[in-house]
């Protein structure tokens, strides 16, 4: 509902749109019209009503029209040049619309046939019934509210870059996910997660904006929060929200604590679902690579309709995407990756056993006895992996709005959403000497043919099948919210709760205790003795476990949690102020919510039973959050005429957490408008990130983490002091890892600048520029870096109690909590264009163009270590690192539309990075990469319109980069894609 002041006698029929701020039109300039120059018009396709508004606010003319009657009507792009009346005739083409200019002021828009009380035309009213028009000095109007400001602005106008992919975007990017959408965001770098991703993945995928973690970009639907992932998540899975029925993204590339509250430090994505939806679609959607897998289909049914007083809105898709294999890909298809130019990263943990002696001598079983281990004796695991997780998504949405009064609107919204992904991995490994709880094989086990104690055996169980990985979880959300218009007060009130449940099982682990025990003393494990104890033969070769062994070995082990939360929430807004310059706004509110979680293990988890497998302690936790917001705009100055002004935007908020303590984060912004073309903005703020509750209250949890020891290269054993002249085993790059929670972190604080233009040249018809730079610095990140702390235990000799090492120097066990350590510092620019070509017969064409330049990201972990310029490099996030951030990122997109033809281009590139070769000192180069993806569309004369479409993922099929220090299949998967070339096609029926 948008505002105004005057008196109407129907004022919920009618919504003045535009951003005028107390502009004047007379009678004689509007009689004047075809007189008067003609203004440029950038109009993009999307809702009926956007485009009014667009219209408006482009044109200068104040314009009223029923929401009822335009909001589900779709409207074609217009740019160029036209008369006032002229671009107005375009919009309302085809549409059963017609306008008329009411006290030689307004335009109203009227629908052409109606009859009786719900007829909306003012013309068609005005004999019995005269409408009373207020002067525009008295009428304050709004634009559309957009992601970063509780005030109605337009999209050009804020004082923070926001982007935005409406639904006919989205359908031409081919995505079939959000996560897949937003990969190749300029501004997203970095960690986030998707089905690309399987050891270490669980079906889930979130968004890293600047490269700043996951939890420190604020997801919101329809501009409310949702619980976190079930599994104590600490930011929203975007699978579960169902894209079918999204309307439109808003990209926030800008701190927003004050509006927000926490976790808004990189910026928010704001996923805005569909309302104004009318009649019913059938959708089918079809896709493979070039190569015969990654088989995806999506099958979507939508209805909506309007109501008397209202409308309603439901949607039901589902989703399957089939898998992608390690071994079938050229650079994922082994570990040893040296002939491409990498690393060799196989596993000392063999199928046929690898045994260390106790004179250091190491042996491997051959069949016929043992032989000396050479350095070739290692397991490729590539054969067995998933490098694209098969997935299955099924979702419900709908909505129902209903006007009770002319003023007072209602809207309720629910959501369900069911995901099952399934992750094939290596069958399990066994360190004997570096488990949590050790394993010997005892002096008289009859399996033992040494005759004496052994303690490093390493073995991949290739006898068990490979283990399987299972994540299912579902999400279900309610919203009800009312909003409405009293004494000029814009108001909502609204109560929201969702629950995010989800669980993970692993199946084909071994049980520590029952190995253990196989290990024995002979005497200790006999046939079926002792609790069906079976002996297992752990030192032989490949098949020497037999089926009765597997039987008593095999494990599998579950864990279910949840996140919760819920809210309530009152906003207000007027256009309260009256200042020299002009209008001023304010907007103010108050929110309360409620967070939970909790994270249950089964038993063997939960007594470190497993191996295989990460074994914890069960989490949970709780917190209530109090907060009060206030927001204004300020006119500061206004040239004459009014298309030059000055104005200042304010925000402020406080947040009360029952876990932590209190915050309070303001934000400044200017914004100087130099008339049409040219607005230069800036903006100051602070934030801060609350730490998740799984970070307070995560129970001990164990792994085998994929780290980098320095003491296993012979060039630094015999210099680095905690080395102790001694070189660790430098086959082994997983190491056994603790970590747990810390109820007594701190927020994450920071702060932000930015400036930058936006420029649209008169001399170059429909093109629009933007330049904005960005700066964050970032405080007491939470951090429990093992790699950090055996680096830093290698060179300094510090975090001794930390870091265990047997007397031969090799790691045992690094304990790393959650702190408050880390600082981070990030420096760049964000480019854009939009290029608009007039109409012309043979179609109309459109060029964009988005791209971030990142000059530095300084992080360091801890006071005492050297800061790192991590821009232009890639540190995996299994060794910890922060992923790949590219200096350079950018996306160049055409558009070409002609009658019911269309077709787009998108070229995306990443910049080159350099890494680290595993196990060296040798720096390389991860080569950059460009894909092209094309679609081409066509809308049949058939019923309401059947639309077929084709489309085609890097066209060229360029293979991704290798990546040597990439923890899975060689590449880096959150930056890239294994894929290559991909066809799809998709066939939609309107009724």
């Amino acid at each position: 509902m948008l505002g105004y002041r005057g008196r109407w006698h129907q004022p919920a029929r009618y919504a003045l749109l535009g951003l005028l701020a107390c502009a004047r039109l007379s009678p004689a300039e509007a009689a004047a019209e075809p007189q008067a120059p003609q203004p440029r018009f950038t109009i993009s396709a999307g809702s009926l009503s956007g485009a009014l508004i667009q219209y408006s606010q482009q044109s200068g003319q104040a314009i009223v029209f029923s929401d009822r009657l335009t909001r589900h009507i779709e409207a074609a792009p217009l740019v160029g040049r036209y008369p006032r009346a002229d671009a107005l005739e375009t919009l309302l083409a085809g549409t059963g619309l017609g306008w008329e200019l009411i006290d030689g002021r307004i335009v109203a828009v009227y629908a052409l046939e109606c009859a009786g009380s719900n007829c909306d035309s003012p013309a068609q009213t005005a004999s019995n019934n005269p409408v009373y028009v207020p002067g525009i000095e008295e009428t304050y109007v709004y634009g559309s509210r957009l992601t970063g400001s509780r005030i109605r602005r337009s999209s050009y106008n804020g004082n923070a870059p926001v982007d935005v992919f409406r639904a006919p975007e989205i359908e031409l990017s081919g995505a079939q996910s959000l996560g897949e959408l937003l990969k190749f965001v300029p501004a997203v770098v970095g960690n986030s997660t998707s089905t690309a991703i399987a050891n270490g993945g669980d079906g889930t995928a979130s968004v890293t904006l600047r490269g700043l973690p996951a939890s420190n970009t604020l997801i919101l639907i329809n501009g409310r929060r949702v619980a976190n992932d079930g599994l104590a998540g600490e930011s929203v899975d975007l699978n579960s929200i169902p894209p079918a029925a999204v309307e439109r993204i808003e990209i926030l590339k800008d701190s927003a604590s004050a509006i927000y509250g926490s976790d808004a430090i990189a910026g928010v994505v704001n996923v805005i679902m569909k309302q104004d939806f009318r009649g019913l679609l059938a959708e089918t959607y079809y896709g493979q690579t070039g190569r015969g897998d990654l088989q995806t289909q999506t099958n979507t049914l939508q209805y909506g309709r309007g109501l008397p007083n209202g409308s309603v809105f439901a949607s039901a898709s589902h989703y399957e995407q089939d898998a992608i294999y390690s071994r079938d890909r050229a650079v994922s298809r082994s570990a040893d990756a040296r002939p491409l130019g990498g690393a060799d990263q196989r596993s000392s943990a063999t199928a046929d056993a690898r045994v260390v002696l106790p004179d250091g001598s190491t042996v491997i079983a051959d069949g016929a006895g043992y032989r000396p281990a050479g350095p070739n004796d290692l397991f490729d695991y590539q054969g067995f992996t998933t490098a694209v997780v098969p997935m299955e998504r099924s979702s419900l949405y709908g909505n129902l709005s209903y006007d009770f009064t002319e003023q007072v609107t209602g809207l309720l919204e629910a959501s369900y959403v069911e995901t099952d992904a399934v992750a094939d991995l290596a069958p399990t490994p066994v360190f004997t000497a570096f488990e949590q709880h050790p394993l010997t094989l005892a002096a008289d086990n009859i399996y033992n043919d040494f005759g004496v104690a052994l303690t490093d055996i390493r073995r991949r169980l290739v006898e068990l099948p490979p283990r399987e990985q299972r994540n299912t979880s579902e999400v279900m959300r309610f919203s009800a919210v009312m909003e409405g218009l009293y004494a000029d007060w814009n108001w909502d009130v609204g109560y929201n709760w969702s629950r995010s449940q989800a669980s993970e099982t692993t199946a084909n682990l071994v049980n520590a205790d029952h190995l253990r025990r196989a290990l024995g003393p002979a005497d200790g494990c006999q046939g079926a003795a002792i609790d069906g104890c079976v002996p297992v033969d752990l030192t032989g070769p490949a098949g020497s476990i037999t089926p009765d062994q597997v039987d008593y070995l095999r494990a599998n082990g579950s864990v279910s949690g949840y996140s919760k939360l819920s809210s309530l929430s009152m906003n207000f807004s007027n256009a309260l102020l009256r200042l020299p310059a002009g209008r001023g706004d304010l907007a103010f509110g108050v929110e309360y919510r409620q967070e939970s979680t909790a994270k249950r293990p089964d038993a063997l988890l939960a007594n470190t039973g497993t191996i295989g497998a990460t074994n914890f302690k069960a989490t949970r936790g709780s917190r209530q959050i109090t907060e009060i917001y206030a927001e204004t705009a300020l006119p500061l100055w206004q040239g004459s005429g009014g298309r030059q002004a000055l104005y200042l935007d304010g925000a402020i908020r406080y947040s009360d957490y029952s876990d932590f303590g209190d915050s309070t984060n303001p934000k400044l912004g200017l914004r100087l408008q130099l008339g049409q073309e040219l607005l230069l903005r800036a903006g100051y703020a602070t934030g801060f990130r609350a730490p998740s509750l799984n970070e307070l209250y995560e129970g001990a949890t164990e792994e085998q983490a994929f780290l980098n020891d320095p003491c296993t290269q012979a060039q630094l054993a015999t210099t680095l002091p905690g080395c102790n002249g001694q070189q660790a085993d430098p086959s082994r790059n997983q190491f056994l890892t603790v970590r747990g929670g810390n109820p007594a972190l701190d927020p994450e604080t920071s702060t932000s600048y930015s400036a930058g233009m936006v420029w649209s040249p008169s001399t170059v018809e429909g093109l629009r520029l933007s330049v904005d730079l960005f700066q964050i610095e970032q405080a007491d990140v939470v951090s429990s870096s093992a790699q950090f702390i055996v680096d830093q235990n290698a060179r300094f000799d510090s975090f001794e109690g930390s870091v265990i090492r047997d007397s031969a120097g090799n790691l045992t066990l690094i304990t790393a909590n959650n702190i408050n350590v880390g600082r981070r510092r990030v420096r760049g620019a964000d480019l854009g264009f939009n290029y608009h070509l007039p109409q012309r017969p043979w179609g109309q064409l459109s060029f964009s163009g988005s791209a971030t330049y990142l000059q530095e990201y300084l992080a360091r972990l801890d006071a005492s270590a050297p800061e790192l310029n991590l821009a232009g490099t890639f540190r995996d996030e299994a060794s910890e690192g922060l992923g790949g951030i590219p200096d350079w990122k950018w996306q160049l997109g055409v558009r070409w539309e002609h009658k019911r033809w269309r077709a787009s281009s998108d070229l995306h590139h990443v910049a080159g990075m350099a890494e680290i070769v595993p196990n060296t000192v040798r720096t390389r180069q991860i080569d950059a990469w460009t894909v092209l993806d094309l679609q081409l569309s066509y809308t049949f004369d058939l019923l309401a319109g059947l639309r077929w479409s084709l489309g085609v993922d890097n066209a060229l099929d360029d293979d991704a980069p290798l990546a040597a220090s990439a923890f899975n299949d060689n590449i880096d998967g959150r930056t890239h894609e294994l894929k290559g070339r991909y066809w799809y096609t998709r066939l939609s029926q309107r009724f």
